[in-house]
Protein backbone atom coordinates (compact mmCIF):
# COMPACT_ATOMS: atom_id res chain seq x y z
CA UNK A 1 0.00 0.00 0.00
CA UNK A 2 1.51 3.16 -1.33
CA UNK A 3 1.18 6.55 1.22
CA UNK A 4 0.39 7.34 4.72
CA UNK A 5 -2.03 5.69 6.44
CA UNK A 6 -5.07 7.88 7.95
CA UNK A 7 -6.32 7.32 11.60
CA UNK A 8 -9.96 8.91 10.89
CA UNK A 9 -11.02 11.47 13.78
CA UNK A 10 -7.13 12.33 14.49
CA UNK A 11 -5.13 15.44 12.90
CA UNK A 12 -2.97 13.71 10.79
CA UNK A 13 -0.57 16.86 11.05
CA UNK A 14 -0.09 16.92 14.87
CA UNK A 15 -1.99 13.39 15.88
CA UNK A 16 -3.96 15.39 17.99
CA UNK A 17 -8.16 14.33 18.24
CA UNK A 18 -10.30 16.79 16.03
CA UNK A 19 -12.57 17.67 18.95
CA UNK A 20 -9.80 18.50 21.01
CA UNK A 21 -9.72 22.34 22.05
CA UNK A 22 -7.35 23.63 18.99
CA UNK A 23 -4.04 24.78 20.08
CA UNK A 24 -1.18 26.01 18.84
CA UNK A 25 1.17 23.01 18.29
CA UNK A 26 0.24 21.90 21.93
CA UNK A 27 0.96 25.74 23.40
CA UNK A 28 -1.96 28.23 23.73
CA UNK A 29 -2.70 30.66 20.94
CA UNK A 30 -1.34 34.34 21.41
CA UNK A 31 -3.98 35.95 19.60
CA UNK A 32 -7.35 36.02 17.79
CA UNK A 33 -5.51 37.09 14.85
CA UNK A 34 -3.22 33.72 15.56
CA UNK A 35 -6.23 31.79 15.64
CA UNK A 36 -8.01 33.17 12.31
CA UNK A 37 -4.66 32.35 10.95
CA UNK A 38 -3.25 29.46 11.94
CA UNK A 39 -6.75 27.46 11.14
CA UNK A 40 -8.68 27.26 8.43
CA UNK A 41 -12.13 28.48 8.13
CA UNK A 42 -12.87 25.07 6.40
CA UNK A 43 -12.19 23.40 9.93
CA UNK A 44 -13.87 25.63 12.22
CA UNK A 45 -17.65 25.25 13.22
CA UNK A 46 -19.37 26.66 15.59
CA UNK A 47 -18.76 26.77 19.39
CA UNK A 48 -15.43 25.23 18.23
CA UNK A 49 -13.04 26.02 21.70
CA UNK A 50 -9.89 27.54 21.54
CA UNK A 51 -7.24 28.08 23.96
CA UNK A 52 -6.22 32.04 23.76
CA UNK A 53 -3.69 32.94 26.31
CA UNK A 54 -5.39 32.01 29.66
CA UNK A 55 -8.70 31.80 28.40
CA UNK A 56 -11.16 29.40 26.83
CA UNK A 57 -12.73 31.28 23.29
CA UNK A 58 -15.23 29.38 20.79
CA UNK A 59 -16.04 30.39 17.58
CA UNK A 60 -19.76 32.21 16.89
CA UNK A 61 -22.36 30.99 14.64
CA UNK A 62 -20.35 33.04 11.99
CA UNK A 63 -17.00 31.14 12.59
CA UNK A 64 -15.06 34.30 12.46
CA UNK A 65 -15.66 35.62 15.41
CA UNK A 66 -14.18 34.33 18.60
CA UNK A 67 -15.78 35.45 21.85
CA UNK A 68 -14.41 34.15 25.62
CA UNK A 69 -16.40 31.48 27.41
CA UNK A 70 -17.84 33.10 30.30
CA UNK A 71 -17.61 30.31 32.85
CA UNK A 72 -16.72 31.28 35.91
CA UNK A 73 -14.86 27.75 36.60
CA UNK A 74 -12.79 28.63 33.19
CA UNK A 75 -11.66 32.38 33.37
CA UNK A 76 -10.74 33.96 36.94
CA UNK A 77 -11.08 37.60 37.11
CA UNK A 78 -8.24 38.87 36.39
CA UNK A 79 -8.55 37.71 33.05
CA UNK A 80 -11.76 39.11 32.43
CA UNK A 81 -11.67 42.61 30.77
CA UNK A 82 -14.06 45.54 31.10
CA UNK A 83 -15.42 47.95 28.95
CA UNK A 84 -15.07 51.41 30.64
CA UNK A 85 -16.73 54.00 28.22
CA UNK A 86 -17.30 56.55 31.31
CA UNK A 87 -13.31 56.44 31.98
CA UNK A 88 -14.05 55.73 35.14
CA UNK A 89 -11.80 52.71 35.99
CA UNK A 90 -7.63 52.71 35.73
CA UNK A 91 -8.15 49.21 35.87
CA UNK A 92 -8.55 47.03 32.71
CA UNK A 93 -10.03 43.99 34.21
CA UNK A 94 -12.54 43.12 36.26
CA UNK A 95 -10.23 42.11 39.22
CA UNK A 96 -8.76 45.10 39.49
CA UNK A 97 -11.65 47.35 39.17
CA UNK A 98 -13.43 45.68 42.53
CA UNK A 99 -10.07 46.50 44.03
CA UNK A 100 -10.51 49.76 43.28
CA UNK A 101 -13.87 50.26 44.14
CA UNK A 102 -13.44 48.25 47.57
CA UNK A 103 -10.45 51.05 48.16
CA UNK A 104 -12.88 53.91 47.69
CA UNK A 105 -14.95 52.31 50.03
CA UNK A 106 -12.30 52.00 52.91
CA UNK A 107 -11.54 55.21 52.38
CA UNK A 108 -15.02 56.68 52.39
CA UNK A 109 -15.63 53.82 55.65
CA UNK A 110 -12.76 56.00 57.26
CA UNK A 111 -13.84 59.48 56.70
CA UNK A 112 -17.79 58.71 58.28
CA UNK A 113 -16.36 56.50 61.10
CA UNK A 114 -14.06 60.07 62.20
CA UNK A 115 -16.99 62.13 61.78
CA UNK A 116 -18.29 63.82 64.87
CA UNK A 117 -21.31 61.87 66.50
CA UNK A 118 -24.52 64.58 66.11
CA UNK A 119 -26.58 64.88 69.18
CA UNK A 120 -29.98 63.53 69.00
CA UNK A 121 -33.41 65.56 70.63
CA UNK A 122 -35.94 63.28 71.83
CA UNK A 123 -39.01 64.39 73.43
CA UNK A 124 -41.97 63.02 75.67
CA UNK A 125 -45.10 64.44 76.26
CA UNK A 126 -46.93 63.49 79.48
CA UNK A 127 -50.95 64.40 80.00
CA UNK A 128 -51.90 66.43 82.72
CA UNK A 129 -52.18 64.61 86.04
CA UNK A 130 -52.53 64.77 90.31
CA UNK A 131 -49.40 62.29 90.25
CA UNK A 132 -46.84 60.82 87.99
CA UNK A 133 -48.50 57.38 88.11
CA UNK A 134 -51.89 58.93 86.61
CA UNK A 135 -49.63 61.16 83.68
CA UNK A 136 -47.88 57.27 82.65
CA UNK A 137 -51.37 55.54 82.42
CA UNK A 138 -52.17 57.99 79.74
CA UNK A 139 -49.28 58.63 77.84
CA UNK A 140 -49.14 56.42 74.73
CA UNK A 141 -46.13 54.80 73.08
CA UNK A 142 -45.44 56.06 69.74
CA UNK A 143 -47.48 59.38 70.30
CA UNK A 144 -45.97 60.22 73.74
CA UNK A 145 -42.84 59.15 74.02
CA UNK A 146 -40.25 57.03 71.75
CA UNK A 147 -41.19 53.85 70.26
CA UNK A 148 -39.37 50.45 72.32
CA UNK A 149 -38.91 53.19 75.51
CA UNK A 150 -40.28 52.36 78.87
CA UNK A 151 -41.85 54.55 81.67
CA UNK A 152 -42.38 54.13 84.70
CA UNK A 153 -42.33 55.86 88.74
CA UNK A 154 -40.11 54.51 90.90
CA UNK A 155 -38.98 55.35 94.51
CA UNK A 156 -40.54 56.28 97.50
CA UNK A 157 -41.35 59.68 95.65
CA UNK A 158 -44.18 58.79 93.07
CA UNK A 159 -42.65 62.05 91.13
CA UNK A 160 -39.82 60.31 89.90
CA UNK A 161 -40.03 58.84 86.34
CA UNK A 162 -37.30 56.47 85.04
CA UNK A 163 -36.68 56.42 81.46
CA UNK A 164 -35.36 52.80 79.85
CA UNK A 165 -34.76 54.59 76.24
CA UNK A 166 -32.81 52.52 73.46
CA UNK A 167 -30.03 55.20 72.39
CA UNK A 168 -27.06 52.20 73.55
CA UNK A 169 -23.99 54.69 73.62
CA UNK A 170 -25.67 57.49 74.07
CA UNK A 171 -25.62 59.89 77.32
CA UNK A 172 -28.10 62.83 78.41
CA UNK A 173 -26.37 66.24 78.09
CA UNK A 174 -29.25 68.14 78.94
CA UNK A 175 -32.95 67.83 79.85
CA UNK A 176 -35.75 70.59 79.26
CA UNK A 177 -39.03 70.87 81.33
CA UNK A 178 -41.77 72.85 80.20
CA UNK A 179 -45.36 72.71 81.19
CA UNK A 180 -48.33 74.30 79.14
CA UNK A 181 -50.96 76.04 81.68
CA UNK A 182 -53.52 78.75 80.55
CA UNK A 183 -50.44 81.24 79.74
CA UNK A 184 -48.39 79.10 77.42
CA UNK A 185 -45.38 76.84 77.97
CA UNK A 186 -43.42 77.83 80.84
CA UNK A 187 -40.47 76.73 81.37
CA UNK A 188 -39.47 75.27 84.64
CA UNK A 189 -35.53 75.72 86.21
CA UNK A 190 -33.68 72.46 87.37
CA UNK A 191 -33.24 71.96 90.50
CA UNK A 192 -36.55 74.18 91.21
CA UNK A 193 -39.69 73.39 90.35
CA UNK A 194 -38.40 71.22 87.29
CA UNK A 195 -36.67 68.42 89.17
CA UNK A 196 -34.71 67.88 91.61
CA UNK A 197 -32.00 66.07 90.49
CA UNK A 198 -31.05 63.22 87.53
CA UNK A 199 -29.39 59.42 87.77
CA UNK A 200 -27.90 58.35 84.62
CA UNK A 201 -26.76 54.50 84.37
CA UNK A 202 -26.26 53.32 80.93
CA UNK A 203 -29.93 53.05 78.90
CA UNK A 204 -31.35 53.61 82.41
CA UNK A 205 -32.41 57.55 83.45
CA UNK A 206 -34.28 58.91 86.72
CA UNK A 207 -35.32 62.01 86.41
CA UNK A 208 -36.01 62.69 90.60
CA UNK A 209 -39.09 65.09 91.84
CA UNK A 210 -40.30 65.86 88.08
CA UNK A 211 -42.55 69.29 88.27
CA UNK A 212 -43.88 68.25 91.79
CA UNK A 213 -46.48 71.48 91.68
CA UNK A 214 -48.12 70.80 88.58
CA UNK A 215 -51.05 69.24 87.52
CA UNK A 216 -50.89 70.55 83.82
CA UNK A 217 -49.00 68.60 80.37
CA UNK A 218 -45.38 68.31 80.59
CA UNK A 219 -43.00 68.51 78.14
CA UNK A 220 -39.77 66.34 78.55
CA UNK A 221 -36.95 67.04 76.01
CA UNK A 222 -33.26 64.90 76.14
CA UNK A 223 -30.83 66.30 74.50
CA UNK A 224 -28.37 63.00 73.91
CA UNK A 225 -24.82 63.27 73.14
Amino acid sequence: MIGAPIDIGFLSTTGRPIEEPYLDNAVAWESEVAVLAGIDEGSRYPFMQVVIGTTLYWFLADKTTLEPITLSSVQAAIDVAITDAADIYDAENVEDALAEVMGYAMALAAVIEALPIPPISKTITLPAGDSLTTRLADAVETTDYPTGWVLTAVGDNTMNLQIVHTLTGREVSSITVKVTDETGKRWLTPKRDAYSGIIENDETLIIEGLAPNYDFPLTIILMFK
